[in-house]
């Protein structure tokens, strides 16, 4: 609606200037009603346009999202009613573990400093390198060495696969030599430690330590491992899960603005449309102009105007709409195990 107050001018004469050509037209009503109907489609095709393509965009991350969870769902999950017994094994074995590392690598450090004996800051970069590189190794191997001894299902897993000696006994010689070379590097980090007051109890204490460490961090590594898997996997799920739902619930708020909007530009251009007409049958009242048919046409009444607009709307969007993909995901892709997921997961 154009603004006229500035003008100064009866709203009467503003129509006639304005739309001087369609008050002139015999078949000016139809006439202006097409035009009116190409001006609410340009209002409504604009925003119409943008959120389709955020629309198009947000089904093609759907689809690509369920597809992961199509892959996600048949590895095991935790279900809902062992979710914080799990997370807090998960978490309490992960805290230990970095104790023990932590612990670990600066007794290593100290006895790798005993061997490497120059100074400066390079050689204790050296050195703290080192000690990580031969902390992570022999946590490693002591949690494969485990896992392999032990043989244990994970969880949620009924049969394991037959013990490999052969493994068995690689990992055992290397786990011996580990703690052969933590040994030697022991007994000199002893030493140095201890300095030089003949007390032998430092020394034994940081051995034992050293010696004990990885096996023990080793061993709660296995544990979180038989746990952490199923664990994030249900993590994933559960934001993908989360993503998925809120995406869709984007594309159906989109949705609902675009009738919104398209509702009220049709309330407005009807409004438009019935002013001009009465204007228009006074004007040819006045001029001895035949009263204009308009049985049949669109223009007709407010139900048919508003089904040519929504037609005409459809032609347009709604048919290029993208379509939310579904995934179906059959029973034997749950792997055994319940879809149920915890509500709330605290990353």
């Amino acid at each position: 609606m154009k603004a006229i107050t500035k003008h100064l001018l009866p709203r009467y004469t503003w129509f006639m200037l304005w739309y001087k050509q369609w008050f002139k037209n015999a078949e000016g009503i139809k006439g202006f009603a097409a035009q009116v109907m190409n001006w609410l489609m340009q209002s409504t095709m604009s925003l119409a346009e943008k959120l389709k393509n955020q629309n198009k965009k947000l089904a093609e991350a759907i689809k690509t999202t369920k597809a992961k969870l199509a892959k996600w769902y048949k590895h095991a999950t935790v279900d809902a009613d062992e979710w914080d017994e799990i997370k807090g094994t998960v978490r309490k074995l992960g805290f230990w573990i970095t104790v023990g590392i932590i612990a670990e690598a600066a007794l290593n450090y100290f006895g790798v400093s005993a061997v490497i004996t120059p100074k400066g800051w390079g050689w204790i970069a050296l050195n703290a390198v080192i000690a990580i590189v031969l902390t992570g190794f022999g946590v490693y191997i002591f949690r494969k060495w485990f896992a392999v001894a032990l043989n244990k299902p994970m969880y949620k897993q009924e049969e394991t696969k037959p013990r490999n000696w052969l493994e068995l006994g690689v990992l055992t010689l290397l786990c011996v030599a580990y703690e052969a070379v933590i040994y030697y590097l022991c007994k000199i980090r002893g030493i140095a430690l201890e300095g030089g007051n003949g007390d032998d109890f430092v020394t034994w204490f940081v051995t034992l330590a050293g010696m004990l460490l990885p096996l023990v961090a080793g061993y709660l590594a296995y544990e979180r491992s038989r746990y952490v898997a199923p664990y994030n996997n249900t993590k994933r799920i559960a934001k993908a899960e989360k993503a998925v739902a809120q995406m869709e619930s984007k594309i159906a708020t989109n949705n609902q603005r675009m009738e919104d909007h398209f509702k009220r530009e049709v309330e407005n251009s009807w409004g438009l449309l019935q002013e001009y007409k009465v204007y228009k049958e006074n004007y040819n009242h006045n001029k001895g102009i035949a009263k204009e048919n308009i049985t049949g046409h669109f223009c007709e009444t407010h139900d048919s105007f508003e089904k040519e607009a929504v037609q005409r709307y459809q032609k347009e969007v709604l048919n290029q709409m993208p379509i939310q993909p579904t995934l179906v995901i059959a029973k034997e892709q749950l792997n055994g195990h319940s879809k149920q997921l915890p509500q709330n997961i605290n990353h």
